[in-house]
């Protein structure tokens, strides 16, 4: 992406009492989702990146040591508490105002470079959308920013911003780390989805 810097937030704070520990930590083709996530982001030039997580700081620390790590003391007030963190560091971090802003929730990793390349094409709220739906990861636009700022942490972002779908062909693009049925899919699924996780690719 050249000289274009856009920041990004790495939403890992999620206590994943389903799967039974923490989500950013699920290894895949021997590293862990919040280190794919965030190479992923590096690579794009969306730096610098906040991580916002809860109970594996130190973990995190180790597998990041270049990341800017911040601990969410209550996730379970809302995910859009942990983007408004992530938005507050990166704000002291870049000593001024976003012009856009990357969000990459941990659990929901099956995007690549292309993806998110076709989000940051031009200005606005984007999100990838393949087989008429949705998914992540998200780019806001400044009036978003600040509507997220200024909501409750409860709040969902859905209810906040109408975030413009981007078509992309990634049949994975919906995939969601909930469970551990949710992890044997992602192993079981090699040739499709685990050998996109590596150096230089995405899924």
């Amino acid at each position: 992406m050249g000289s274009i810097s856009i920041p990004s937030v790495v939403l890992a704070a999620g206590h994943s009492r389903r799967l039974g520990r923490p989500k950013a930590l699920v290894q895949v083709n021997g590293k862990e989702l919040v280190w794919w996530v965030h190479e992923r982001l590096v690579a794009a030039g969306c730096t610098p990146v906040v991580v916002v997580n809860a109970e594996i700081e130190s973990e995190v620390a180790r597998l990041l040591p270049e990341a800017h790590l911040v601990v969410n003391p209550d996730p379970d007030a809302g995910r859009t508490g942990s983007l408004q963190l992530g938005i507050e560091a990166l704000e002291v971090v870049m000593e001024a105002k976003m012009e856009r802003l990357v969000m990459a929730p941990v659990d929901r990793p099956a995007w690549n470079d292309e993806v998110l390349m076709a989000l940051l094409e031009g200005p606005g709220d984007f999100a990838p959308s393949f087989d008429g739906r949705k998914g992540h990861p998200v780019v806001l636009a400044p009036a978003a920013i600040e509507a997220v700022k200024n909501a409750e942490p409860h709040h969902s972002l859905r209810e906040m911003v109408v975030f413009k779908p981007v078509a992309v062909v990634a049949p994975w693009l919906h995939y969601n780390i909930d469970t551990d049925d949710d992890v044997a899919l992602l192993e079981s699924n090699s040739a499709a989805l685990l050998a996109c996780f590596s150096q230089g690719e995405g899924i």
